[in-house]
C-alpha cells in the first residue's frame, strides 16, 4: 500500500512538471548580437541593435559568406530613457528582443560624458543581459561602428569581441565596469573603439573597427582618453598585462638596431606605505619574455649583455607607467589603477578615517615608485643576428 502512495504521488508531480512551461522557440526571438547608445542633441537616447537575420547564420556557402553583412542589421531608435527606446525598437521588429546572446556594449562619447548609471541600471535589470558582454567607448557615434563589415568576422560586433579577448587592450566586461564603480578606491576604465581606414587598393580603403587605446572615468563620468601606449602602462600597474611586445632600441655606441621581446608572464603587486599619515605607492613588476627578433650587433648569449638588454625593457616598461600615471594624476585626476582600494584593503582604518573623503585631493600628488624586474627567458634558437655569423 505504501509503495502504491508513492507512485501515485509521483505521477502527479510527472502532470504538474511538465517541463516546457518557459520554453523559448527560435523562430519566437530577434537574437542581439550588439548594442550601441548614443546621445542626442535633444537629450533623448537612442538604442541601436545589430540583430542577426535567421537565414543567413547557417555555415559559410548556404547563406551568407566570411566578411559579409548580409548576417545582421542594425536597426536604431529614440526614447526618453532606456526602457522607451527598447519599446519603441520593439515596436519595429516581428518577434522578442531577446540579449542573451548580445557579445558587446558601445556607448558614445556624448552619453558616456553624461554619466552612464542611467545605462548600466537597465541592463543591470534585464533577466536577459549578459554581465560578461565587452564594453567599450568610442569618440562621436557608437552606432557607426557596428554598421561596419568586417574582413575576417561574419559581423563587427564578433570582430570586436575577438579583438578584446585577445588582449590588446583594457579587457573590461560590463561586470567589471560594476565592479568599479561600486568600488572604493578605483575609477573606471574601458576600451576606446574606433573606426581605422585601411589600404584596400590603389585609389580605394575600407573601414574597420580597432581598440585604439581607452577610456577613463571619474565615477560614471568619462573624462578623457588615452591612447595605446598609455593604456600598456595603466594594463601593467594594474597587473592586468596579458600579452605584449617590447621593443628597443640599442645605441649607436653599441652597434645600433633593435631587440624585440614577447611577454610570457607578468606580475605586479602594488603596496600602500602608511609614513605618518602620508600615503605611498609601491608598485612592484615582474616579467617574463622571450626574444623574438634580434637586428642589433649584440651576443645574447653573453650574461653581461643580456643583463643590459634586460635593463633596458625595464626602463621601456617603467617609462610606459610613468606616463600612465601622469595622465591620471596630473591630466584627469582619477585613480583608475585602484591605489585607493589598495589603502582600503591594507590599512581599512586608516583609510576610513584619514584618506577615503579626502582621497580625491590626494590621489594627484600620490607618490608612486615603479620597480620593474624583466627577465629574459628565452632567447631563441639563436642567440646572435645574422650580421654576427661567419
Amino acid at each position: 500500500m505504501k509503495k502504491l502512495g508513492i507512485l501515485v504521488i509521483n505521477c502527479m508531480i510527472i502532470f504538474v512538471l511538465t517541463g516546457c512551461w518557459s520554453r523559448i522557440e527560435i523562430n519566437d526571438i530577434t537574437i542581439v548580437t550588439a548594442t550601441a547608445i548614443d546621445k542626442m542633441n535633444d537629450g533623448k537616447i537612442r538604442v541601436s541593435l545589430q540583430v542577426a537575420i535567421p537565414k543567413q547564420l547557417g555555415p559559410v556557402g548556404a547563406g551568407g559568406s566570411v566578411g559579409s553583412n548580409g548576417s545582421t542589421v542594425v536597426i536604431s531608435e529614440t526614447g526618453e530613457s532606456m526602457m522607451d527606446a527598447i519599446r519603441r525598437l520593439q515596436e519595429k521588429l516581428p518577434r522578442r528582443i531577446f540579449f542573451s546572446h548580445n557579445r558587446i556594449l558601445i556607448i558614445g562619447e556624448k552619453a558616456a560624458k553624461d554619466g552612464v548609471y542611467q545605462i548600466l541600471d537597465y541592463i543591470s535589470r534585464v533577466r536577459e543581459a549578459r554581465m560578461r558582454s565587452f564594453i567599450l567607448f568610442s569618440k562621436g557615434e557608437a552606432a557607426s561602428i557596428l554598421r561596419l563589415t568586417p574582413v575576417i568576422e561574419r559581423y563587427s560586433s564578433e570582430a570586436i569581441r575577438e579583438e578584446e579577448k585577445s588582449g590588446v587592450g583594457a579587457k573590461i566586461m560590463i561586470k567589471d565596469f560594476f565592479n568599479m564603480l561600486t568600488t572604493e578606491g578605483i575609477s573606471p576604465v574601458a576600451a576606446e573603439v574606433a573606426i581605422r581606414s585601411e589600404e584596400k587598393g590603389r585609389n580605394s580603403s575600407k573601414q574597420t573597427a580597432a581598440i585604439i587605446g581607452s577610456a577613463v572615468f571619474r565615477k560614471d563620468k568619462l573624462v578623457g582618453w588615452i591612447n595605446d601606449k598609455d593604456t600598456r602602462g595603466v594594463l601593467w600597474i594594474r597587473n592586468e598585462m596579458e600579452k605584449g611586445n617590447i621593443t628597443v632600441s640599442i645605441p649607436k655606441e653599441k652597434g645600433g638596431g633593435k631587440i624585440s621581446v614577447e611577454l610570457k608572464k607578468g606580475r605586479t603587486k602594488v603596496k600602500p606605505i602608511l609614513v605618518q599619515s602620508k600615503v605611498k605607492m609601491n608598485v612592484n613588476i615582474q616579467a617574463q619574455v622571450e626574444v623574438f627578433e634580434n637586428s642589433s650587433k649584440l651576443d645574447l648569449g653573453n650574461p653581461k649583455v643580456l643583463q643590459y638588454v634586460q635593463t633596458l625593457l625595464e626602463k621601456d616598461v617603467e617609462k610606459r607607467c610613468e606616463l600612465a600615471l601622469f595622465k591620471a594624476q596630473k591630466q584627469y585626476h582619477t585613480d583608475i589603477f585602484g591605489f585607493g582600494n589598495a589603502v582600503y584593503r591594507s590599512h581599512p582604518k586608516a583609510w576610513k578615517e584619514q584618506h577615503k573623503n579626502k582621497w580625491t585631493e590626494e590621489f594627484p600628488n600620490l607618490e608612486v615608485s615603479v620597480n620593474p624586474h624583466v627577465s629574459i627567458v628565452r632567447t631563441g634558437l639563436s642567440i646572435k643576428s645574422p650580421e654576427m655569423k661567419d
